[in-house]
């Protein structure tokens, strides 16, 4: 599998369980909210919290990047 497969792979698992989760919250917090309004929020905040990806070239190889919005910190993937 290609780096640049692999790496969009991970970050559509992340933005699928980030949406689940705030689409699951918003919809406990605000009872009567219409169904489209929540999903344009929910699509709106997990494109906010979803990572950056980044294909890095090593000697060792290609090294997949993932750098939140919020967090300094850069998680590596091999």
């Amino acid at each position: 599998m290609k780096t640049s497969t692999k790496a969009g792979l991970y970050v559509f698992l992340i933005f699928a369980v980030i949406y689940g989760i705030v689409r699951f919250s918003l919809q406990a917090i605000f009872v009567d909210i219409n169904q489209l309004v929540l999903a344009v929020c929910s699509a709106i905040i997990t494109i906010i919290l979803t990572p950056q990806r980044r294909i890095v070239k090593k000697r060792s190889g290609e090294e997949i990047q993932l750098k939140w919005y919020f967090s300094k910190k850069v998680f590596t993937i091999k």
